[in-house]
């Protein structure tokens, strides 16, 4: 499958009007201010269109303190399906779908939904704290979020602690299978981060994280072909999950930096992974910096799933469309490019912060799923 994806990034109008306007209006010691619009779009070649509007504001204030605010809104269009009614084409594009199919002829119309998202934070060296809301149709989700971190033996080493909590609202629109009760999922998570200096060029960091997950958890609006016949995804209605990682980074000479990640995963539901990556970055002249990436993910599947369920209640009652709870290897690696324009435009004027961006990834896995990823953008910043 080729996915093209393009990201325009400008602050201009916003960054100007805005920001002053917000800290006039509560008449905050306002130090510093940033500010930036991103648009998204996503398409393949199924047709499947994402497209993304996001603002970002950040204010430094006196003591320290910090303001940041998010705004994002997106929509989904997922196309009718093509092929002809009663096929077995249409059948498993219909019964497999992400989507709610009051009656069949719903499966043959475009299909889109919103999302609308806010996100505040407010922090000072030292601590964080937050808070996060989106909505969609059937879909309404909270989290608060806290986060603390010192620095100790002359600051060569920094230890944090994070916590968050979400709570989340489901009520699924009317479907033809009668899959609209409303339901909730909430999630507890928790993280401790070790960095350590190792040497003047060298940094390393070590981090635990552990999620308490409860409530509906499969896709309501999804079947499973079960024996013959299809039945609603069921997934159990609990999941603790847990991962380590360790991450190195490593300045090299000629200016030149090396990222590597090595990551171990698994959860209550049978699920292991392991993830290895590795980064490295060049400049290339004074304005010009080449980002080279690979990434190996590996993982087992859900002790419930199955690619033939031979009777209605599944796997100890539960059963799953969902292929990321099967067993797959996956590789990705790219390369990006960023270019300031300053040395061009020259230092100090309204567009010396403007910077091009180009990249490429390739992802590929064991279930025969493949993309080609092709991003531009252009930020400005002030």
């Amino acid at each position: 499958m080729q996915l093209i994806r393009a990201s325009l990034l400008a602050g201009l109008v916003s960054a100007v009007i805005v920001v002053p306007a917000h800290a006039a209006l509560f008449d905050l010691p306002l130090q510093e201010q940033n500010d930036a619009y991103v648009f998204q779009f996503f398409s393949d070649v199924d047709d499947i269109r994402v497209t993304t509007h996001q603002n970002r504001y950040d204010v430094t204030l006196e003591n320290d303190f910090a303001l940041s605010l998010g705004l994002a809104h997106q929509t989904v269009v997922i196309p009718a399906v093509d092929a002809p009614p009663g096929s077995e084409d249409a059948v498993d594009a219909i019964t497999t779908a992400s989507r709610p199919i009051r009656d069949i002829g719903d499966a043959y119309e475009e299909y889109a939904r919103t999302r609308k998202e806010v996100q505040f934070d407010l922090s000072r060296p030292g601590l964080g704290l937050g808070y996060y809301f989106s909505s969609e149709e059937d879909y309404l989700a909270q989290m608060v979020r806290a986060q603390w971190d010192r620095d100790f033996a002359n600051e060569n080493f920094n230890l944090s602690f994070g916590a968050s909590y979400g709570w989340d609202a489901i009520d699924p629109l009317e479907d033809a299978d009668g899959s609209d009760a409303a339901d909730h999922r909430n999630t507890a998570y928790a993280n401790v981060v070790a960095t350590q200096v190792l040497t003047p060029s060298t940094v390393l960091r070590v981090g635990y994280e552990r999620f308490w997950v409860g409530g509906l958890q499969h896709n309501p609006y999804r079947n499973v072909y079960v024996a013959g016949g299809n039945e609603i995804e069921l997934h159990p209605d609990a999941r603790t999950r847990q991962d380590v990682y360790l991450r190195l980074n490593q300045y090299l000479p000629l200016r030149a930096s090396l990222k590597l990640e090595a990551k171990a995963y698994s959860d209550d539901w049978g699920v292991t992974s392991t993830t290895l990556g590795a980064r490295l970055s060049q400049y290339v002249g004074e304005s010009i910096v080449v980002r080279y990436r690979y990434r190996f993910y590996d993982q087992s599947s859900a002790d419930f799933y199955s690619d033939d369920y031979t009777t209605p209640g599944g796997i100890d009652g539960f059963r799953t469309a969902d292929y990321r709870l099967s067993a797959f290897d996956a590789h990705l690696f790219g390369t990006r490019i960023h270019w300031s324009l300053e040395s061009i435009l020259g230092d100090g004027g309204t567009w010396s912060g403007l910077a091009l961006q180009l990249g490429y990834e390739r992802y590929f896995n064991s279930n025969n799923f493949s993309a080609n990823i092709l991003e531009a953008g252009v930020s400005l910043g002030f």
